[in-house]
């Protein structure tokens, strides 16, 4: 990968267009493109190695790591300064990404499948009997200037932008950013949430919320957290949802508080007008 980074900046700097293949034989080959619009096209799998572009990236292909190497230089690092990175009608051709791959877009928008991390359980490093120990290796999604748009999302998975509109979140993920959009019926036990200030959370489930699961944690910035099942008390998940803003959950005793006192209070308006 550093030879097609190489390449690609390159032409980048010359502002021409040029097509290559890159790769090998037996892992298999990914054909490289620039075009006139400065976008990078990809075409094939992508296996390993680290990958930096300073402009948009359309690619068509899966994407996964060598998550067992010890070395950061072999996994997957795809990173672009600025522009979108877009893998085309992923949910329909079934291009995924796996194995701990990491992507960043420090200026711009990710819109990719379905993604999925890994743990592997291995032997107690201690050498215990009978013992054993889970390794996680992150697949991670970054964008803090920009929007994240993701299929479902399991197995050891962060994501990380000013805007994330998923749709399921299942076992072991974290969701961070200032606008969370949960498309999906279903939200297991172990996901994370941590909204940033001034931001909003919405499950736009169109069911009872069954699914999502109560043990769900809302994190807030100021160290503050809030279980699901709380927000489902309050009628906020179910049919739709309603937002959910980082004030309402940071304030939210206060508010219910308030609420109780003045529907509490009987000299409502009928007393007042004598009806």
């Amino acid at each position: 990968m550093k030879t097609a980074q190489e390449w690609a900046a390159a032409l980048n700097r010359a502002n021409a267009t040029g097509q290559r293949l890159f790769g090998s034989k037996e892992l298999g080959q990914m054909e490289f493109e620039r075009k006139i619009t400065n976008t990078l096209t990809i075409k094939g799998k992508f296996w390993a190695g680290n990958f930096r572009y300073d402009n948009p990236v359309m690619m068509w292909g899966s994407i996964t790591s060598p998550y067992i190497s010890t070395y950061e230089k072999h996994k997957t690092h795809i990173h672009l300064t600025k522009g979108n990175f877009r893998m085309i009608d992923s949910l329909r051709n079934k291009y995924d990404i796996d194995g701990g791959a990491k992507i960043t877009v420090d200026n711009g928008d990710m819109e990719v499948g379905n993604v999925r991390g890994k743990r592997q359980r291995v032997q107690d490093p201690q050498g215990r009997v009978g013992m054993s120990t889970v390794i996680e290796y992150f697949s991670e999604l970054n964008a803090p200037n920009g929007k994240i748009v993701t299929g479902d999302v399991r197995d050891t998975v962060k994501l990380d932008a000013d805007t994330v509109i998923t749709i399921n979140l299942v076992d072991n993920v974290k969701v961070t950013g200032k606008n969370i959009l949960v498309y999906g019926s279903k939200v297991t036990y172990d996901v994370e949430f941590f909204l940033k200030k001034d931001g909003k959370i919405r499950f736009y489930d169109q069911g009872s919320g069954f699914d999502i699961s109560d043990d769900a944690i809302v994190n807030l910035e100021n160290g503050k957290k809030i279980k699901i099942r709380d927000l489902k008390r309050d009628k906020l998940i179910s049919l739709g949802g309603k937002d959910i803003t980082y004030d309402y959950i940071n304030d939210r005793e206060n508010i219910k508080k308030s609420a109780k006192k003045y529907s509490g209070n009987k000299f409502g308006l009928g007393k007042i007008f004598h009806k």
